[in-house]
């Protein structure tokens, strides 16, 4: 199957997918985490360890932001276990991006911290989190956030050109 064909297919299983997860969050759990899991098994060791440290990383970075007061989560948690499925996925498949795709690591990036912050929009918007800033100021924040993490992750794998 060629590049850009994985691309569009990879990218569009993970678009449904984060549909799903922001749509129906608790009530579909345990597959959420079980098909991040399971996507995030079939990397190459060497992948997974990559995957799951940008995971953690985006995790944290929720974690940070909702300790801080800029967004809420329903619950008890400060981050609820369908974020985490969604970190995991998400994190899985931007690993499989990067090591199939041929566009430059700068671009990725960029495209991770605009695009970022944006599904968190959508995802305020149907009700997944609360915004307890402004939009602008959120949307900032998390354009922040997401390019340093992008930035270490995509120096720590070598795609840098």
């Amino acid at each position: 199957m060629k590049r850009y064909v994985q691309v569009f297919l990879l990218t569009v299983a993970f678009d449904l997918y984060w549909t799903l997860v922001v749509l129906f969050r608790e009530r579909g759990l345990y597959l959420w985490l079980a098909l991040a899991i399971l996507a995030c098994m079939m990397l190459s060791p060497a992948h997974r360890l990559h995957a799951l440290l940008l995971a953690v990383a985006g995790c944290g970075l929720d974690t940070l932001w909702a300790w801080t007061g800029l967004i809420h989560f329903d619950g008890d948690a400060l981050l609820p276990l369908w974020m985490a499925a969604l970190w995991l996925m998400f994190a899985t498949v931007w690993t499989r991006l990067t090591c199939t795709t041929t566009l430059p690591g700068v671009l990725l990036m960029l495209l991770a911290t605009l695009v970022g912050p944006v599904a968190y929009v959508i995802g305020e918007r149907l009700g997944a989190i609360t915004f307890l800033q402004p939009t602008f100021i959120v949307v900032s924040w998390m354009a922040s956030g997401w390019l340093v993490i992008m930035l270490f992750f995509h120096l720590f794998m070598g795609k840098r050109s």
